[in-house]
């Protein structure tokens, strides 16, 4: 889901989202596969999302590719094998369920911070309620981004660029607590998000230090991001001779898959330019596919402003 709403409609929205979400310590010896999507939990049989499938599959080591073309017995004893193995040196996992679904399993390490939590910070951090904001939601991840109007700046005539804050999270592991830097283009309605240099803006869920260090690191990002506006203005004077070759030696070196770098050579040819600016754009422009997820996309983006971190001054 993608759309723009105020953020009291985004918390509404999450609100609904999470009503049948709980956590449970579960013991490890009280896991049982019998496929690789489904299992019994406590004596209770459970729906696997793909993503908790993932989780464990990295946790015990064998690929999720080799789990997922398994036939269904064969993958269950793969992972009853690694599970029990795993019981050796732990006692229980934690697991996330959303009803008869679990949608994740983390170590007792993991440090649960839900997305209404991160909204609420906003909220105590200055944010209004009735703020226009932009927003991708899933089961994996939410991305809310807030331009902010009153710093917006031109790179010519009829294209205007809105300042603003990115913040990510993932309930289920799929990424860090982000606060970064975002750039709104309204001509194409295109975002890019930057990575900025403060001391730390991304937070791996093992500690409640994001939440502490919120607003601190809100201030350190806005007020970093005068530097990209500079690198904008500089991107489109930087001129590029070949933009396909280019935008398939960006992908290959930010490790885009074959869908999202298609995206992106026919985001190009619907505004191609010769500079660099048509090619970050096209990154950006490529995020709004419908074809592709919140993930996808949100990916895009940060690799929009990674190629314009690499702009020299």
């Amino acid at each position: 889901m993608k759309a723009t709403a105020k953020l009291e409609n985004v918390i509404d929205l999450v609100q609904k989202m999470s009503a049948n979400h709980f956590d449970q310590t579960v013991p490890v010896r009280e896991i049982e596969f019998e496929s690789l999507n489904r299992a019994w939990i406590d004596g209770v049989s459970i729906e696997v999302s793909q993503t908790a499938g993932r989780l464990l599959a990295n946790r015990v080591k064998v690929p999720y590719s080799y789990l997922a073309r398994c036939p269904e017995n064969l993958a269950a004893t793969n992972i009853n094998y690694w599970i029990s193995e795993e019981a050796k040196n732990r006692e229980t996992f934690f697991c996330r369920f959303d009803g008869g679904r679990l949608r994740a399993l983390f170590t007792e390490r993991y440090c649960a911070i839900d997305h209404i939590t991160v909204l609420n910070r906003m909220l105590e951090s200055g944010f209004k309620p009735d703020q226009e904001v932009q927003y991708c939601l899933d089961d994996n991840i939410l991305v809310v981004k807030a331009p902010e109007y009153d710093r917006t700046f031109s790179i010519s005539v009829k294209d205007q660029i809105i300042p603003g804050i990115s913040i990510a999270n993932s309930e289920v592991g799929v990424l860090a607590l982000s606060i970064e830097a975002y750039m709104y283009r309204m001509v194409c309605s295109n975002g890019l998000i930057v990575k900025t240099a403060v001391g730390v803006s991304r937070f791996k869920h093992v500690s409640t230090r994001a939440l502490e260090n919120f607003p601190e690191t809100l201030n350190q990002v806005i007020g970093q991001s005068q530097g990209h506006q500079e690198k904008l203005l500089i991107s489109t004077q930087t001129p590029v001779a070949n933009p396909f070759g280019t935008i398939e030696s960006l992908s290959r070196q930010f490790g885009l898959g074959k869908t999202e770098t298609e995206a992106v050579k026919a985001a190009w040819e619907i505004e191609p330019g010769p500079n660099m600016f048509a090619v970050i754009n096209s990154f950006t422009r490529a995020a709004q596919a419908e074809t592709l997820s919140v993930e996808q996309s949100y990916s895009l983006e940060k690799v929009g402003g990674a190629v314009l971190s690499m702009i020299k001054h």
